[in-house]
């Protein structure tokens, strides 16, 4: 089965099942608390990374692609991020000189559309790894994961271009 059909279905539907042998898919998300994939016993690397961003870590990836063969790329997105326009004031409670520090490398990590991040990153891991990179959204709302479609633009009247 389709590393990301086996998600979706372990996922969305709560079907179980059995460990596989070795991992599928190599999947990088949020490190947010509300994001609880359920996913098969040996199925999945998971790396979390504020926004799902998937530069700072991207090392890690590319040593488990490269040491397990793994071709497939799961990057999943979040609603509700707080990587799409980081709070800089909460930094005002770290230590003295902390602030001045982490202020601008934070407003950089800043995702944006946490969608279309996802979509434009799963296409930059396409091309310069050549592996299958796949975006997808996880709506904290209902816990459910999207598999994102072109430009994956937030629509307001149907809460995003997507399909499950």
């Amino acid at each position: 089965m389709d590393p990301i059909a086996l998600l979706l279905e372990s996922h969305n539907e709560g079907r179980s099942f059995p460990p596989l042998a070795k991992p599928e898919l190599l999947l990088v998300t949020c490190m947010d608390h509300r994001i609880a994939l359920r996913l098969p016993e040996n199925f999945a690397f998971v790396l979390r990374t504020g926004g799902a961003n998937p530069d700072p870590v991207e090392p890690y990836l590319v040593y488990a692609l490269a040491r397990t063969g793994v071709r497939t790329v799961a990057l999943v997105g979040h609603t509700d991020c707080a990587m799409s326009r980081p709070d800089l004031e909460a930094l005002r409670t770290l230590p003295q000189g902390l602030e001045a520090l982490y202020r601008p490398r934070i407003a950089g990590l800043a995702v944006g559309d946490p969608a279309a991040f996802v979509v434009r990153k799963a296409r930059e891991l396409e091309a310069r790894l050549g592996v299958r990179a796949v975006p997808l959204l996880y709506r904290v709302e209902e816990h459910r994961l999207l598999r994102l479609e072109g430009k994956a633009a937030l629509d307001p009247g149907h809460g995003l271009a997507a399909c499950g």
